[in-house]
């Protein structure tokens, strides 16, 4: 069990007071003396930090007994050295700025605190090695030397490793009377005070070294003076990369009997030799993509070759602001993000010497993630916008709703950040497709798209063609072409039937050809329900005389300019005509009753001349065609409605030669 320096103070006292006290002059000084001795391990600095650290004051006025107390480089981290209510001796505690407010004090693990006293707390700028003080008393030696000796301060180090504080380990540089560490942003170069003894008088001289890694330092170097006298630790902050700010307690003589404490600050000039490696700063601000506001945010800094986490820091949650070192000799990669939140990356190189510069980035992070799902036709490769979604969270299996904007090709849906979702689109003639959207992993953009392909439901059309005089057809084209979407199948007939995957409730225009044949066209489709369709077609055998009639011929209104619409038609005559090369035809011209004679007659042989000539820029060889006008003489029905008049203007061909 520790025991309190009350205790410690007045045991000390009662043993000086059982010696012979004879007051010479000699003796009055050795008294003074021993007295300033034993207050080295009183606070000093209970009332500096309180200055010094205004987030302790709320401890202070608990009832805490503050020692000594440090920031951590970004300055929103306090490691600091405390007795606690109603226990004894001096700990190590840490209180961090989260939330938006200091965190209840939280004692470190029995790795760093002892019994023995723990006191000057110094974190290193990553926070994975922390130095302190730790003191210990010899009770027999305090007695038999009557507090000249007992006292031993030892200088410790701690390493942050497999997110655990490791057992501390003592210096070995340090003596008996190391105290104030403080360690520079390099993490490498330490200053610390030495207690001494010159002239029968105490001071402390301030050294430096360097910690080499794997328990090695340099040897300690003088860096002060001794020309005044310290009766307790000093305290250091560093001003600059090159001053060093010194507070101490100085015993001033006020008469022959009588001394004053006096506190005073000094800044010390680093040299070269002991001034902090180059390194690198990096700051910024990190704050909400959608209002602006700053946010609380984790950074965390790896090495980029081997991944190994070097260290972490925190933004401010009233400001935003954080602040890094860089250390030489590392390819980084910075992880910045809060709970919740998308993640934000930076790549910094510290390998070369003039890439060690102070740095600003200003960040943006997200509580939303704002993905845009287009769904498009796997086959065909068009938009396919979903008709409805229902999106799940797959942790609760609830169903939940989310902001939703509709756009012409997709959706754009906001998905809290750090759930998993089950995204479910659901479009007419489709297979439901089930996204797994996890949002639980990095989130690296807080805005991103996402194509999802969608795949038709499909029957299968069973297609068998027979000549119309023997059934016996051996070959032929198969041609689909879909009349609610820009798909179009070709295949060859294989006898005795050919199947073909058709879009269920989708509508077909169907040609097929056959050599021999005349093509046959129709419009088929596979209701929703059925499984299979079977699609008998009976073709009939080109001969001479015969006539066919073409549909979707149109013209320009009293004109013989052919319109865009005739195009898929008389592609077939030019199928027909290729498969079978001996074919010869006579185009044929009609119109309505509306009009002259003359007039109709004209208009009728312009109009089959047009057709013919389309046809053979299409290829077709002139020598195999002809063509008529015969206006309104062969009229197919009646001209007595203006459905009529639109059956009997229409373009035929003839069979002249087979």
């Amino acid at each position: 069990m520790k025991k309190t320096n009350i205790l410690h103070f007045f045991a000390n006292i009662f043993a000086f007071l059982k010696i012979k006290l004879y007051f010479c002059p000699m003796k009055r000084y050795i008294l003074l003396l021993y007295v300033s001795f034993l207050f080295v391990h009183v606070p000093l600095f209970g009332q500096k930090d309180m200055q010094s650290f205004p987030e302790l004051r709320k401890f202070s006025q608990q009832g805490w007994k503050i020692q000594h107390a440090s920031y951590s480089f970004d300055s929103l981290t306090i490691y600091f050295s405390a007795q606690e209510p109603g226990k004894s001796g001096y700990d190590l505690y840490v209180t961090g700025f989260r939330g938006g407010q200091w965190s209840a004090a939280e004692r470190m693990s029995e790795a760093v605190n002892t019994d023995a006293d723990e006191l000057w707390p110094s974190i290193a700028s990553d926070e994975r090695r922390l130095y302190f003080i730790r003191r210990t008393r010899d009770e027999k030696l305090i007695k038999s030397t009557h507090g000249a000796q007992g006292v031993l301060d030892h200088l410790y180090t701690s390493d942050y490793q497999h997110g655990v504080w490791q057992s501390a380990e003592q210096a070995i540089i340090s003596t008996d009377h190391d105290l104030s560490p403080l360690v520079l942003p390099d993490n490498q170069t330490v200053i610390f005070a030495r207690k001494e003894a010159e002239r029968k008088r105490l001071y402390y001289a301030l050294y430096h070294t360097r910690y080499l890694g794997h328990g090695d330092w340099t040897l300690p170097v003088r860096l002060d003076s001794a020309e005044r006298r310290s009766i307790y630790g000093p305290y250091f902050r560093q001003l600059s990369d090159t001053v060093l700010q010194v507070t101490e307690a100085q015993e001033v003589e006020r008469d022959k009997k009588e001394f004053d404490t006096l506190y005073q600050s000094r800044q010390v000039s680093l040299p070269r030799s002991m001034r902090s490696a180059r390194y690198g700063v990096l700051t910024g601000r990190v704050t909400d993509e959608s209002n602006g506001r700053a946010v609380e945010a984790d950074i965390r800094l790896y090495d980029a070759i081997t991944a190994i986490q070097l260290d972490e820091a925190h933004s401010n949650a009233n400001t935003g602001r954080f602040r890094v070192a860089l250390q030489p000799g590392h390819k980084y990669n910075i992880d910045i993000t809060a709970a919740n939140s998308s993640h934000h990356y930076l790549a910094i190189d510290c390998r070369e010497a003039d890439s060690l510069i102070d740095r600003h980035v200003d960040v943006q992070i997200a509580r939303m993630l704002r993905i845009r799902i287009n769904p498009f036709d796997a086959e065909l490769y068009t938009a396919e916008p979903p008709e409805r979604e229902v999106i799940r969270n797959v942790s609760t299996g609830q169903t939940i709703r989310v902001r939703t904007k509709r756009e012409a090709q997709g959706r754009v849906y906001e998905l809290p950040i750090g759930e998993e979702y089950a995204l479910t689109l659901y479009s007419r003639g489709y297979q439901d497709t089930t996204l797994m959207i996890n949002t639980r992993r990095d989130v690296r953009f807080y805005a991103a798209e996402l194509d999802v392909p969608i795949l038709p439901i499909k029957k299968p059309m069973i297609i068998r063609l027979e000549d119309i005089l023997d059934s016996t057809i051996t070959e032929g084209t198969i041609r689909l072409r879909n009349r609610n979407k820009h798909e179009i199948i070709e295949m060859p007939y294989t006898p005795p039937t050919t199947t073909v995957m058709l879009r269920q409730e989708d509508e077909y225009e169907l040609v097929v050809q056959s050599p021999g044949h005349f093509f046959f066209d129709t419009i088929v489709s596979i209701p929703d329900g059925y499984d299979q369709q079977l699609c008998n077609l009976e073709l009939k055998p080109i001969q001479k005389d015969m006539v066919v009639q073409l549909k979707n011929i149109q013209f320009e209104p009293n004109s013989y300019i052919l319109t865009r619409s005739s195009f898929a038609e008389l592609e077939k005559v030019i199928k027909l005509m290729e498969a079978n090369p001996e074919l010869h035809i006579e185009l044929s011209a009609h119109t309505d009753d509306i009009g002259t004679d003359a007039y109709n007659d004209q208009l009728s042989a312009k109009r089959g001349e047009a057709t013919l000539e389309y046809l053979v820029k299409k290829g077709i060889d002139r020598a195999r065609l002809t063509s008529v006008g015969y206006g309104k003489h062969r009229p197919l029905v009646p001209n007595d409605s203006d459905e009529n008049r639109a059956i009997n203007r229409r373009v035929e061909f003839m069979v002249t030669a087979f």
